[in-house]
């Protein structure tokens, strides 16, 4: 057993001996994406129990792990119906690939990617894109999701500076190397954030203009999209390899820009664009940050907003400076600076609003 617990560090596993498997008839099986039963020496197939407890399972795959077994045995196990068997001695590569073939089947189309995008710098789209995946990660009714956070502006990794968190890992060591990115590869580099999400952030400028990073990109992001519930992607201002990529694939995408004519200008700009990507502009938003006083007091008017951005949504956050900057400086969210800030619940409505988009739309 913890041959095969060890083999599985890069997911979230829970471990249940098989007698308190067999007791615990409340056992709820929807929390789980795929169980695995270790049967030993196959003993345990004669408890006539069993097929119940296999049956609470329903639809979630089911892998038998034994040691080598009788023809009779055998004949026991296939009446379980399981998805798949391995012999013992147990190769951790081997278990690791059949756990992610077989929930990559119940997984398909139901995992949510969220690209955030700024309208240059300073715009504040990495506090966003720190703030959604911290409201995806929040429990929902007995669940609780996976979420990551992958910040591909490899110029800055503004996100792992925000909250100094050092990834420590210089991606360029695996340019021309696609091979290399696997699951454990990708175990290796997360950093876990207190607050529950995932955080993929690197210092590696050199991947900004590499022809080979694109793919190096994206093959980091499609196993980090397998593995978690939710993925925020923040993106870069400038365009990159990837961008197109990345925004054509997402479930929904936020335009965050600030409310003077300028950048409101280059932001109706830049959807027009992303939505020629996306090919329409479904799942897009925008976030007009740092806005101070009423609607739009100093820039752009209420009433030229749905005129210059048609039918996408609009959120507006307030600009708090002082709390951003002390949050900035101790390396926390800005909710635990102030849990009663504006800009934060802004951006719970925003996750609200971007999973619900991205839900309707699988």
């Amino acid at each position: 057993m913890d041959n095969i617990i060890s083999s599985l560090a890069a997911f979230d596993t829970t471990v249940v001996s098989l007698d308190a498997l067999v007791q615990n008839k409340t056992f709820d099986a929807d929390s789980f994406d795929a169980v695995i039963i270790d049967l030993g020496n196959g003993v345990a197939l004669d408890n006539p129990r069993l097929a119940e407890v296999r049956g609470r399972f329903g639809k979630v795959p089911v892998i038998f792990v034994s040691d080598e077994l009788t023809p009779e045995r055998m004949r026991q196990l296939i009446k379980l119906d399981g998805t798949d068997w391995l012999p013992k001695p147990l190769q951790p590569r081997l278990l690791i690939d059949t756990v992610n073939t077989v929930t990559q089947r119940l997984k398909a189309n139901a995992n949510n990617v969220y690209a955030v995008l700024p309208c240059g710098g300073g715009a504040g789209a990495t506090s966003v894109a720190i703030m959604l995946a911290y409201y995806l990660s929040r429990a929902r009714k007995r669940s609780q999701p996976t979420v990551a956070l992958f910040d591909l502006d490899f110029s800055s990794a503004s996100t792992s500076a925000y909250l100094n968190t050092d990834s420590g890992y210089d991606l360029t060591d695996v340019l021309g190397k696609p091979e290399r990115i696997d699951l454990e590869f990708i175990d290796i580099i997360k950093r876990k954030h207190q607050s529950g999400f995932s955080l993929f952030s690197f210092a590696s400028p050199a991947l900004m203009t590499n022809p080979d990073a694109a793919e190096l990109v994206l093959r980091m992001l499609d196993i980090v999209t397998f593995q978690h519930d939710h993925t925020v992607v923040d993106l870069a201002s400038c365009e990159t390899l990837w961008s197109d990529n990345v925004l054509a694939a997402v479930n929904s995408a936020v335009i965050v820009t600030t409310n003077s004519v300028p950048a409101v200008r280059r932001a109706k700009e830049t959807l027009k664009r992303v939505s020629e990507i996306r090919g329409s502009g479904k799942g897009i938003s925008l976030a007009i940050n740092k806005v101070r006083g009423g609607w739009f007091s100093a820039g752009i008017k209420q009433k030229d907003v749905q005129r210059l951005f048609g039918d996408a949504p609009v959120t507006i956050l307030p600009d708090e400076p002082d709390m951003m900057t002390e949050a900035l400086n101790r390396g926390v969210l800005p909710l635990e600076v102030d849990a009663r800030s504006r800009f934060c619940s802004k951006v719970q409505v925003l996750a609200d609003a971007m999973a619900l988009v991205a839900g309707s739309a699988r």
